[in-house]
């Protein structure tokens, strides 16, 4: 006589057709997720129809998406039943913002490689020409000169700027110091990028354009003129952007920083 065991599945061949481990399944009936539709009195053994092994699929599918198992247990009722129309629009709400964040990631080390390739095209201390785009500056006024920066001065930027201005689509914002030299003296500054449509009008214009730059491994904002003297000798004023850029490899000790001023 066929009893009702024989015509499901061990904890075993669901681990086997699934990829789940044993240990997991277990995890899954503590908490609610995965009760098994027969437990042998004798031995103690599960059993599940082959239909549970969907579920299964989907529940670790939502661990792959670091979703907290438990909050899934609350598409689950008081008699055992599952609402998988919220089951799943949860667990598509969430591979969504997965995606988004993969894709964010992805963008953000292509522009990261970019600008290492760009670096390295440039030995340190060699004076080369590049072209950027017009940019929005958030500047804090820096009362002493730049030769010993405190970086708490640069944290306040991020402090006081909402998160909320950088979308998804704005792979890297720049931060650095920044400097207008004038005969009447040099205002500093720190900066902290703004993305183009977010602009307010406490910001400062960056002119796009071909900029002179040069590479360091000690910040040089200070000697700017004297760097660039061939370059400024028809200019009474001028505006200098220091900024660290990424390198292949990294001195942990020490930063790698791009020097530029604009070439109009």
């Amino acid at each position: 006589m066929m009893s009702k065991k024989d015509k499901l599945l061990s904890i075993g061949e669901v681990s086997k057709y699934t990829g789940a481990g044993i240990k997991a399944l277990r995890y899954y009936e503590r908490i609610n997720l995965l009760k098994p539709v027969f437990v042998d009195p004798n031995t103690g053994y599960r059993y599940y129809t082959f239909g549970q092994t969907s579920l299964v699929s989907l529940i670790m599918f939502c661990v792959e998406l670091d979703i907290p198992l438990k909050e899934l247990t609350e598409f689950i009722d008081e008699c055992d039943t599952i609402d998988f129309k919220a089951f799943l629009a949860h667990g598509k709400s969430a591979a969504d913002e997965k995606i988004k964040i993969l894709k964010r990631g992805v963008r953000l080390i292509n522009v990261m490689e970019h600008a290492i390739a760009l670096q390295e095209e440039h030995p340190l201390k060699q004076i080369y020409i590049r072209e950027f785009p017009e940019k929005y500056f958030q500047l804090i006024p820096y009362e002493k000169t730049f030769d010993d920066v405190d970086q708490y001065e640069m944290t306040k930027l991020w402090d006081d700027t909402s998160y909320d201005d950088y979308d998804d689509d704005y792979e890297w914002i720049e931060y650095g110091l920044l400097c207008e030299y004038s005969p009447s003296g040099a205002k500093r500054y720190v900066f902290l990028e703004i993305p183009q449509g977010k602009e307010n009008p406490e910001c400062k214009v960056i002119p796009g354009g071909k900029y002179y730059c040069r590479q360091s491994d000690v910040s040089q904002i200070e000697k700017a003129g004297d760097i660039f003297s061939d370059y400024l000798a028809d200019k009474s004023s001028y505006t200098a952007i220091e900024v660290e850029v990424f390198s292949g490899k990294v001195d942990a000790n020490k930063s790698i920083n791009e020097l530029r001023v604009c070439v109009l």
